[in-house]
Formats: C-alpha cells, sequence, structure tokens
C-alpha cells in the first residue's frame, strides 16, 4: 500500500502488519486526537477513510475542529489517546518498546519469557484485533514484532517491569506527543482567528498568506523498531513551517551525518571502509572552504539521518527472520523497498521546495524518482558509511544488499560498482550526494505537474547551489558540477532496469501485491503518465488519498 492510502492495507500500515511470509497489511501505531463527539479525530485510530474526508466529499482537504472542543482544552495529557497497534485495543502505557494495551504487553512478556514457538493453521495471515487476537497466536506474535515490540526489552529473571535502558526513549515519545498537541493547538487558534468561527474547512487552494499552512503528505509510522521517537512520523499539523535550526560546524576532513555505527543491532554492525571518500587529500575541503558552504547545503545535509535509515533496514530483516526456519528472499526484499518508500515520502514532506507544493505535485515527483533516489542512497551508503555486500540474518540466510539498491537484478552490479567508482574519483560527498537526491525529486520535466515554476525554480537552486559548492570546495577536480549532472542520466538507467524487473515480477505474480511498491510501479505505467483521474470515483487509488 502507500503512505498515501488511509484506508485499509499496507500502505495504511507501514511494514508488516501481519507474520512473516504473509501479505499483510500494515498497521501504524493509531493516535487519534479525542476531539468532540461531532468532530473527526486527527491521526490513524482506524484507517477508516473518513478520517480524511470527513464531509464525506471525497474532497482532500484539512480539517479544523470547532471552538469550544475538547482539543481547545490546554490539558494535552487527557487529549492524546492511543489504540493498541496489535489489537486495537485501548492502550495501557509503553510496554516493550512502545504504547499497547495490557493484553498484548502480557502475551508478549510471556511468548518470550517461556519462549514459546506457534504455529499457524491458515495462510500466516491472520486477522488480529480486540475480537479475535486470542485466535492465532503466531500471527499475533508476529504482529508484536511488525509493528515494533521489542525483544531485548523484556527482563530474562522473569521479574516484574521492563528494562529502564526505554526509560528516555518513552519520555521522550510522550515528550513529543505533547509538543505536536500544543503546536497543533496554535495553529488551530491562529487559523481560526484568520477564518472567523465558522470557517472550518481549509481546502487546497485557499490563499491564506498570513498563515502559510503546509499541505503534508502523512504517513503513518512502520514501526517502533525501526523508527526513532523523534524522527517518526505523526498526525498532520496545522502548523506554520518552523525556522531551520543552525547547523553544527562542519567536520574538517568531510562532512558526516548522523553516525549509524552506534544504531544499528549489533548482529547487523558494519564498519566504514577506509575509502578515499572517507580520507582527507588534498581535493577534499578545508574548513576555510566549508565555512563558505551556502546556508541551504548546510540544511540540506541535516535532512540526512543514516542511523534511521540502518535501523529501519536492518530491524525489518530482523523482526521478518525471527523465529522463521526459511524466508522467501525476494518477498524480503520487496517488504524492505516497500518500507523505503514510507521513508522516502517522509523525508521528501519535510523538505524545502517539496513541501510547499500541491498534494498532487508532490505525489507525481515521488511517482517519477523513487526509484532514482533508492539507488543514490545506496550509493551514498556505501561510499560513506560502508554497507557491505551481502548481511547473514537471523536464521542463516544471506541477504543481497547489492542486489537490492539494484531493485533484484544482480546483473546490474558492474554497472553500479562502475559508477560507484566514477563517483570516487570525483570526491563524491555528503553534500554532493543531497543535492543530486533533490535534483532526481525536483525533476520539472515530470508531466502533469501543475505549479511547474515552482519545480523548476526548485531544481534551477539546488543546481547553483551544488555548482558554487564544487567550485568552492572541490577547485581542483575539473568541472566536478557538470560531470556530477551527467552521473544522473545513468543513475535513472540502472533505475528503470530495476523498475522493470519488479513489474515484471509482478505481472508474473510473483510479487506481492497492494503495496505501495507496486502503486508506484503501476503509476508510471498509466497511460496518462500518473496523472489523477476521476478523483470522486468510488475506488479511487490509495496514492490519490493524501492529506
Amino acid at each position: 500500500m502507500s503512505p498515501f492510502d488511509l484506508s485499509p492495507g499496507p500502505e495504511g500500515s507501514g511494514s508488516g502488519g501481519g507474520p512473516s511470509g504473509a501479505s499483510q497489511q500494515y498497521v501504524p501505531q493509531g493516535a487519534a486526537y479525542q476531539c468532540a463527539p461531532d468532530q473527526q479525530p486527527f491521526g490513524y485510530a482506524n484507517l477508516d477513510t473518513s478520517y480524511l474526508f470527513p464531509t464525506g466529499t471525497g474532497e482532500p482537504g484539512a480539517y479544523l475542529p470547532a471552538a469550544g472542543t475538547v482539543c481547545d482544552q490546554t490539558d494535552t495529557k487527557d487529549v492524546i489517546e492511543e489504540l493498541c497497534p496489535v489489537c486495537g485495543d485501548k492502550v495501557s502505557g509503553y510496554h516493550y518498546g512502545l504504547l499497547t494495551c495490557e493484553s498484548c504487553k502480557g502475551f508478549f512478556k510471556r511468548t518470550v519469557q517461556n519462549k514459546k514457538v506457534y504455529t499457524c493453521v491458515a495462510e500466516r495471515a491472520c486477522h488480529i484485533d480486540k475480537t479475535q487476537r486470542k485466535r492465532c497466536p503466531f500471527c499475533r506474535f508476529q504482529k508484536c514484532l511488525d509493528v515494533g515490540m521489542k525483544l531485548e526489552a523484556v527482563r530474562a529473571d522473569r521479574m516484574r517491569g521492563g528494562r529502564n535502558k526505554f526509560g528516555p526513549m518513552y519520555k521522550r515519545d510522550r515528550a513529543r506527543k505533547l509538543q505536536m498537541m500544543r503546536q497543533r493547538q496554535i495553529a488551530v487558534q491562529t487559523l481560526r482567528g484568520s477564518l472567523g468561527d465558522g470557517g472550518l474547512v481549509l481546502g487546497f487552494g485557499s490563499p491564506y498568506a498570513s498563515v502559510p499552512v503546509k499541505q503534508e503528505i502523512q504517513i503513518p509510522q512502520v514501526s517502533s523498531l525501526t523508527s526513532s521517537p523523534e524522527s517518526s512520523p505523526g498526525p498532520a499539523l496545522l502548523a506554520p513551517p518552523q525556522p531551520p535550526q543552525p547547523p553544527p560546524p562542519p567536520a574538517h576532513d568531510k562532512w558526516e551525518a548522523h553516525s549509524p555505527h552506534s544504531a544499528s543491532p549489533d548482529a547487523f554492525a558494519f564498519d566504514a571502509p577506509a575509502t578515499a571518500a572517507a580520507t582527507p587529500s588534498s581535493t577534499e575541503p578545508t574548513t576555510t572552504e566549508t565555512l563558505r558552504v551556502s546556508p541551504m547545503i548546510r540544511e540540506f545535509v541535516q535532512t540526512i539521518d543514516d542511523r534511521e535509515w540502518q535501523n529501519s533496514l536492518f530491524g525489518l530483516l530482523q523482526s521478518q527472520t525471527y523465529n522463521q526456519c526459511e524466508v522467501d528472499l525476494f518477498e524480503l526484499m520487496c517488504k524492505v523497498l516497500d518500507q523505503n518508500l514510507f521513508s522516502q515520502v517522509d523525508w521528501a514532506r519535510n523538505t524545502v521546495f517539496f513541501k510547499y507544493l500541491k498534494v498532487d505535485d508532490q505525489m507525481k515527483l515521488l511517482q517519477h524518482s523513487w526509484s532514482d533516489m533508492l539507488v543514490l542512497d545506496h550509493l551514498h551508503q556505501r561510499m560513506h558509511n560502508g554497507l557491505p555486500d551481502e548481511t547473514t540474518l537471523h536464521n542463516g540466510q544471506k541477504f543481497d544488499l547489492l542486489c537490492l539498491g539494484l531493485l533484484g537484478v544482480p546483473s546490474l552490479a558492474d554497472h553500479f560498482n562502475d559508477l560507484q567508482n566514477k563517483l570516487a574519483e570525483l570526491k563524491f560527498d555528503v553534500p554532493d550526494y543531497i543535492c543530486v537526491k533533490f535534483l532526481l525529486l525536483l525533476n520539472p520535466e515530470v508531466r502533469g505537474i501543475v505549479n511547474v515554476k515552482c519545480v523548476r525554480d526548485g531544481y534551477q537552486t539546488v543546481q547553483a547551489a551544488l555548482l558554487d559548492y564544487t567550485l568552492t570546495c572541490y577547485p581542483t577536480i575539473q568541472d566536478k558540477f557538470g560531470k556530477l549532472v551527467m552521473v544522473v542520466p545513468e543513475i535513472h538507467a540502472l533505475a528503470a532496469r530495476g523498475e522493470e524487473h519488479l513489474y515484471q515480477r509482478h505481472c508474473a505474480g510473483q510479487a506481492p501485491t497492494q503495496t505501495l511498491l507496486m502503486e508506484m510501479l503501476h503509476a508510471k505505467r498509466k497511460p496518462n503518465g500518473g496523472e489523477m483521474v476521476n478523483r470522486n470515483a468510488e475506488h479511487t487509488s490509495t496514492l490519490d488519498r493524501l492529506s
């Protein structure tokens, strides 16, 4: 499914709401903010599309609660009410990594402490909810893992209470939710003052310049196992954009994204190799040169979270192979790619240029760039963070990480390595990577874009920033900017081959269906190039359901 989708399905749910080996819908942490009885809550309580279109019109829009509702109260503690991501029951608190109900907490603890091994008499795709959560313990336990309950949080000594190391995480998560509620209250009051008490609906075309409201692609949290509390997406906030925080001083010998090494699970940890890109040389930017880098590129670099990227990757590999003798590696790769798409959307919707576009334009840009950005991400992870060619799963199987970066086409490995070597010769660094990623995303040639001028302006601005950076920090590399731009078609060629391979496997019935990955593959192959049609039709694509 898709982060664009609020109807039941893998998109309205993240990285696996069902057991391993089953094509089950993803289940986000249901966080519905309790409003008055006649108001629709914000969030993903039960993934009903009525939460997106409260008026029943089928048209997207941002809805504000009326004055006097419980959402106006200052005590946000009473407003935050979540549902158990496993069964949908009311949560009782933080248990083993995330908010769950008392029943699932006890079930998870007993299963882990007693080392129970379950089997499923059906197809390992049983529906788990409050009324039938006890029918299939196998699927229930797998769902606990999929939504992010942590095995390491259960005490082995059978004493009461969890492990204290998760205490700070719980506090940060609680503080984050309270902060979101306060920001939302402020935004609601501000918008109400601008619109008057009667104006409750803010459509896409509402030109309220004094209150710059972001239109966001709302994405559910995949799981606590693969997403940190600080970076996990929450309900859409009707809040003005916050001013960017000043970035830290640049590193002396190279730019650094978030260090991945302390966050990767031990079973999958790897060390960065001593490549040319990580070794200071005469062509590396000096401290004086990096201080002259534009603030925009500094802000771009701050959007990178390599730690979260690796946590998501290895966390999913861990959860999908736990207690499994053997898994379908191609199906597992598709799940990883699907989760990666969630991350791509989450990253894009919070970036400059992109976040102020209308949702239709955002959707088209992502449909035409996701695979290119995935290939680029793997180049970055291999060059700057030492991502290996393969890793050993918990069940002993080997998972091909290089093939993952090629969307399942191992025959492209030589081309991929040649491209990596070419980038290494250009001293391809983190600012280069993030600028090229923006150039892939902000493609003004994508058909059907409404606000072409905004996209083109963003593209040209990034181009100018990259040109200035390469001339300032790498003056001895002749025409580095031009050579980087020429890399873009090579990345696109690799991604296109991978997309075609996945699409053919899908048509042959060998790939999971009803996933965001498959929606993206089909979007480019529509006769209208992925343009929006029949928005009010009864069966609207999940890609149309954007907040």
